[in-house]
């Protein structure tokens, strides 16, 4: 739910807090710079010009960019290539700061000179706008480039020497940004965990020394490594690094969106999310556009999520493994949630994961958190029902999670909470969340933040049969057994080894409610005793139809391992007898349906139980179905993460060769290559189907051998899921060739830990010759169908009194309903972030003006301007004195 401008005032008073920085003092004067990394330089001289002391400048604290009245600020504005034509250039700022932006993002290069840079500044001032003031070139030593000693080269000539004299002017003092330099950093890296961020870091940390000692307090700011696009070289406490080495604690971080870490909403929520973590405001300092490049970015996305997102925010107090609480939201009226749903947004610390070794000594480590989050209904008479729990171990880190749960259409009268025998999903007056401790561990605490608690309509099933009244079979029938209704189940004592549970068109009209031409989907909820404990393994199940005037026979089969001696279980399987039945027109013509049981040994004393049958079509249910490249190793910087596994004892040898993965095996080897880091790449998600494609090259010695060859992944719980074994029959060996493998539903282990980040993904292989095996063009692409159904009720916690709206329901263990009630606060979902939008007007397909003057804005420049989130609509005025 997104805020409004007013409100977002007034929340990011109440929210920003005091800035953690430091000065040289913490670190020692030049303790943390390795000197095999560039010095920035020597000291000042004395006749260099310097910024006055005391003349005020815009400051930072937390995530907030604060004006010189200390007021906090969000800018919204445009590049603009000031440096392509100075003259034709300086045109624009008047007509950009009419659209009422109040930034300007101008692109400068060595060419621009200290006049031109005084002209342009004295306009935008005049135009009362924020000047980031951008540092870039052709991109052969800076922009895209990770060359230290051009990037020294270049602060040392150009900022600090050409440029000085009017930088440092005590007009401009409150009314600038230096970015330091327009996307320099490493390529090709997108890990955290990457320690390839160190010469970057030590770098930048040398020159805002550098800037600080000539005297400069205003904010700096510090682009993303790889163009820009790499946000994870401030993550992981290297934001801290940076801010610990700024005297004045004034950094802003910035990052260009694009490529496909940046191309949908839950990307730009999850960087903002990490990027918060380390303090440090946040702009987007460029982005592309809805038609541009191969990963294209929703402009209207970036906008929309600039304006920010408030959450509910519980600090518990813990003191035992018992405690618990439950806050309860009210509604306005009674909804009807038969066969409906709730979803929830959760953020936890990561410290309530628990990470622990998967076994002693081992060096892997699996979420092990039991905390539970739970939702709940109340109905109007009070009772309440707990729909579903999910706990830590399940839960992504650093990042937030969507929990949906189902009402279930058969009650459990375990979900039933405060000796509740009854639940109305027809009148649903109240949406309860659950925090449970559930018997986790001490260390394991801080914040738990919540948002869009959202609640759906139901799709009534095609068909129920709830067997409620002792006696009455609803028209169905058993064969070879005794046939009795009783204790809300229909119960069969088995008097053969298979029993035909079916309901005919001859007994009644109920079989007419059931639409056979579509594909259904039917649920059976069974109960075997212990004594069928030895039956199970052997049983068999298959659902049947039969049609038309020949009650021509159909069936499908069903799968028996769903069922458990001693528990309810649900036995579920898909109906497609409208693509079976011939001729097609007798499916309109239904005898018959029902389920056969087989492999029963007989005598038994105790009956099979079915306790409701439901058959749904799921085309009734609203679907989408989102698509999205999750990862893709193109191998054109390096090896990308991959590593030998281990598994061979280190044999294979790995190299980047003409952009491709090369991997030197000898003969006879086995063994694994995988991407080590893979766990960093937050958009994997297993939730869906995905399609991992590659290209790979494998020699002509491999022909007519013994050598295979398939990829896998593990789980963030390390269960190993090897899958596309390579057809070695469809390999042209000598030349490249594409192998697609699709995994669905039905293809993960029972095991497998599909809400996590997955440890390793890669390929194995075996039987070798000596030679090499080339990879190239690794993707891995999730197809998942999600409903499309539109929420019929949405708390998005966007004000304080949203949250002060919550009741405490109960507590549990050592907790009290006055400490959750302090315990529960306003914190974001997403932190406000400022952009200038790429670009006001040059001869990029990013165009947001046909003319420098703006007289003619493009459909792009209309959106960004004119938009519900654009410069008109979010812009607010920056004081300067």
């Amino acid at each position: 739910m997104k805020m409004k401008l007013l409100p977002w005032v007034l929340m990011t008073g109440a929210l920003t807090l005091t800035a953690c920085g430091g000065d040289d003092g913490l670190l020692g004067e030049d303790n943390d710079i390795d000197m095999m990394y560039p010095e920035a330089g020597v000291e000042d001289p004395t006749d260099r010009p310097r910024p006055p002391e005391n003349e005020p400048t815009m400051t930072t604290s937390d995530n907030f960019l604060l004006d010189v009245t200390g007021s906090p600020v969000q800018l919204r504005g445009a590049t603009l290539e000031y440096a392509q034509d100075p003259a034709q250039m300086i045109q624009a700022i008047e007509p950009l700061a009419a659209t009422g932006a109040n930034a300007v993002r101008l692109m400068i290069d060595s060419s621009v000179t200290s006049d031109q840079l005084d002209g342009v500044l004295t306009q935008v001032a005049e135009n009362n706008m924020v000047a980031v003031v951008s540092l870039t070139d052709d991109g052969s030593a800076l922009h895209c480039q990770e060359d230290p000693g051009a990037l020294v080269d270049a602060v040392n000539t150009l900022w600090l020497d050409q440029w000085i004299a009017v930088l440092a002017q005590d007009r401009y003092q409150g009314r600038v940004i230096i970015n330091i330099a327009d996307g320099w950093g490493p390529m090709g890296i997108f890990n955290p965990s990457s320690l390839g961020y160190q010469e970057y870091v030590d770098t930048y940390k040398a020159l805002i020394r550098r800037f600080r000692e000539a005297g400069f307090k205003l904010p700096l700011m510090i682009d993303g490594a790889n163009c820009g696009q790499d946000f994870n070289a401030f993550l992981l406490g290297r934001g801290g690094e940076l801010l610990a080495a700024d005297s004045e604690s004034n950094l802003i971080f910035s990052a260009a969106a694009g490529g496909q870490r940046w191309d949908s909403a839950d990307k730009i929520v999850s960087a903002n999310t990490l990027l918060a973590q380390e303090d440090v405001p946040f702009l987007m300092s460029a982005f592309a556009g809805s038609e541009t490049g191969d990963f294209p970015i929703d402009h209207s996305e970036v906008m929309a999520q600039a304006t920010g997102d408030v959450a509910f925010v519980v600090d518990t107090p813990w003191s035992s493994g018992e405690d618990g609480v439950g806050y309860l939201n009210a509604f306005g009226e009674a909804l009807d949630l038969t066969g409906g749903a709730a979803s929830l947004d959760v953020y936890m610390d990561r410290r309530y994961l628990e990470f622990m070794r998967v076994a002693p000594g081992s060096s892997n480590y699996a979420p092990n958190g039991t905390t539970g989050i739970s939702m709940y209904l109340q109905d109007s008479d009070g009772n309440r029902l707990r729909l579903g729990t999910s706990v830590a171990r399940e839960l992504r880190e650093n990042t937030w999670n969507k929990l949906r749960f189902d009402v279930p259409a058969e009650i459990d009268p375990a979900d039933l909470m405060d000796g509740a025998t009854a639940f109305d999903q027809s009148s649903v007056t109240h949406v309860g969340v659950e925090i449970m401790a559930n018997g986790k561990a001490d260390t394991a605490e801080g914040e738990i933040k919540f948002d869009n608690m959202n609640l759906f309509p139901g799709v009534p099933p095609m068909y129920t049969a709830e067997f409620n009244t002792d006696g009455d079979t609803e028209q169905w029938m058993a064969t070879n057994s005794e046939l009795s209704v009783a204790g809300g189940s229909l119960q069969a004592l088995p008097t053969g080894n298979q029993v035909d549970f079916s309901m005919a068109a001859w007994n009644g009209d109920a079989i007419g409610q059931i639409d056979f031409s579509k594909t259904l989907n039917v649920t059976v909820r069974m109960f075997l005793s212990e004594e069928y404990a030895s039956d199970i393994p052997n049983m068999w199940m298959q659902g049947f139809g039969q049609f038309g005037e020949g009650w021509s026979w159909n069936a499908v089969p069903v799968a028996a391992a769903p069922l458990v001696a001693g528990q309810w279980s649900e036995v579920k399987y898909t109906m497609n007898f409208n693509e079976t039945v011939q001729p097609p027109s007798d499916i309109d013509i239904a005898q018959a349906f029902g389920l056969q049981v087989g492999g029963i040994s007989t005598p038994k004393s105790d009956p099979i139980m079915i306790d409701s049958i439901v058959i749904e079509d799921p085309s009734a249910r609203p679907t989408k179905i989102v698509t999205d490249t999750q990862y893709k190793a193109t191998f054109s910087n390096g090896t990308e993460g991959f590593v030998n596994a281990g598994w061979d004892g280190g044999q294979v040898e790995l190299a980047n060769v003409d952009d491709a993965l090369v991997a030197t095996v000898p003969a006879g080897d086995t063994g694994a290559v995988n991407k080590a880091d893979v766990n960093s790449v937050r958009e994997i998600n297993f939730g869906g189907n995905l399609s991992v494609k590659a290209k790979i090259l494998l020699p002509e010695s491999f022909e007519g051998t013994d050598f295979w060859m398939q990829f896998f992944f593990q789980s963030g719980s390390w269960q190993h899921f090897a899958f596309g074994p390579v057809d070695m029959e469809a390999i042209t060996f000598g030349e490249w060739s594409e192998v697609e493998f699709e995994i669905t539903d039905e293809d993960y282990p029972e095991d497998f830990a599909r809400t996590l980040s997955p440890q390793m993904f890669g390929f194995q292989y075996g039987d070798t010759v000596a030679g090499d095996i080339m990879v190239d063009d690794i993707e891995i692409i999730g197809d998942s169908v999600v409903d499309d159904l539109q929420p019929i009720y949405e708390q998005g916690f966007e004000t304080e009194g949203s949250v002060d709206d919550l009741t405490v329901d109960f507590t549990a263990g050592a907790l009290d309903a006055g400490s959750m009630l302090a315990a529960k606060m306003t914190g974001y979902h997403v932190v406000p972030f400022g952009w200038t939008a790429s670009t006001w007007y040059d001869d990029s397909a990013l165009t947001i003006a046909e003319d420098v003057l703006g007289e003619v804005l493009t459909e792009r420049g209309e959106e960004i301007v004119n938009g519900e989130n654009g410069i008109t609509a979010t812009s607010m005025p920056v004081m300067f004195e």
